[in-house]
């Protein structure tokens, strides 16, 4: 990967209007040798966890959205367990 590329997952408000509500970018992995050579990969049983507590109003939609930012591989996400991936979204009043 370049040194550009960050890909992250993002929960968003999608409706009414468009809103980043918060971010977490992939665990990677920066090796420099010798100054001469730097790799950068993302972690392949990285996790990524986002945590926010925010104000939503009636009728807000949220999602949780993917964003590659210029990374080009296939990731398959959660594995073969349909259970290791989770998303819970909890409502204080």
């Amino acid at each position: 990967m370049g040194a550009g590329i960050n890909p992250s997952f993002v929960i968003q408000r999608t409706s009414p209007t468009v809103t980043n509500i918060v971010s977490g970018l992939f665990p990677v992995l920066n090796v420099s040798i010798l100054l001469l050579l730097t790799l950068r990969t993302i972690l392949g049983s990285g996790t990524v966890t986002l945590t926010a507590d925010v104000q939503l109003n009636a009728g807000d939609v949220i999602g949780i959205f993917y964003v590659s930012n210029g990374l080009n591989v296939n990731l398959n996400l959660g594995g073969a367990d349909p259970s290791a991936t989770v998303w819970s979204v909890h409502r204080l009043t």
